[in-house]
C-alpha cells in the first residue's frame, strides 16, 4: 500500500542543510497498522507527512497503492489526497466554522456530493464519534477530546484508503485516549500509519 525507496528530506536553515530524514526504504502492506517510534526530532512527523506530500521529499520515490506520489502534479495530488485521511496532533480545526462545517470541509472541497448528501455523511460521522449534539458548536466550545473526535470524523469523511495519525492522542487524558483508540480501531481504513509517540 505504501512504499518508500530511498526517500530523504533535508531542510535549508540559515544557509545550512539540516537532514530531517536520512534515506529510508520501507513497505507498509494493505490492511497493516504501522507505527513510527523514536525520540523527539527523529523525523517521525516528517516521514508521515511525506506520504501525502504535506512535506516535499528532497529525493527518492514514494508509491501509494501502485501510484507514484512523487510524480503527481497539483491536480493529481489533490485527487490523491482525497484517498488519504489525516488526524493532526493539534486538531487543525477551523475556528470560524462549526463542528459540522469542519467535518464537511473535505467533502465540500472534493465537490462530488450534493449538499444533502454531504449533510447526511456529516450526520453519520458525528453520530459515529458521539458528537451529534455538538454539530452547531464551534471548536472553542469543545474539550480537547471532543476536538480530536471532530478531527477523526473529518479524516474519515471521504472514506480514505489510508489514515495517517500524527500523535493523535498525545494531547489527551488517559480515558479519552482509550476511547479515541477504540474509535480508530473500529473505523480502521485499509491501512493506517501512526506516529503516536
Amino acid at each position: 500500500m505504501i512504499e518508500f525507496q530511498n526517500v530523504h528530506k533535508t531542510y535549508r536553515v540559515a544557509g545550512k542543510d539540516i537532514p530531517a530524514l536520512h534515506p529510508t526504504s520501507l513497505r507498509v502492506e494493505n490492511g497493516q497498522v504501522f507505527g513510527l517510534i523514536g525520540h523527539s526530532g527523529a523525523g517521525k512527523s516528517t516521514l508521515l507527512r511525506l506520504i501525502n506530500r504535506l512535506e516535499e521529499p528532497s529525493g527518492g520515490q514514494i508509491t501509494v497503492d501502485g501510484e507514484e506520489v512523487t510524480a503527481l502534479d497539483a491536480n493529481g495530488l489533490r485527487r490523491f489526497r482525497q484517498q488519504v485521511g489525516m488526524i493532526f496532533q493539534h486538531f487543525n480545526l477551523l475556528a470560524s466554522k462549526t463542528v459540522a462545517d469542519n467535518v464537511a470541509l473535505p467533502l465540500t472541497l472534493a465537490g462530488e456530493l450534493s449538499r444533502k448528501d454531504i449533510d447526511l455523511r456529516v450526520a453519520e460521522l458525528l453520530a459515529r464519534v458521539g458528537l451529534s449534539d455538538h454539530a452547531r458548536k464551534y471548536p472553542a466550545q469543545l474539550s480537547g477530546g471532543q476536538k480530536q473526535r471532530v478531527g477523526i470524523a473529518r479524516a474519515l469523511a471521504t472514506k480514505p484508503k489510508i489514515l495517517l495519525c500524527d500523535e493523535a492522542t498525545s494531547a489527551l487524558d488517559p480515558q479519552t485516549t482509550a476511547s479515541v483508540l477504540q474509535l480508530l480501531a473500529r473505523d480502521q481504513p485499509r491501512t493506517q500509519a501512526d506516529h503516536s509517540c
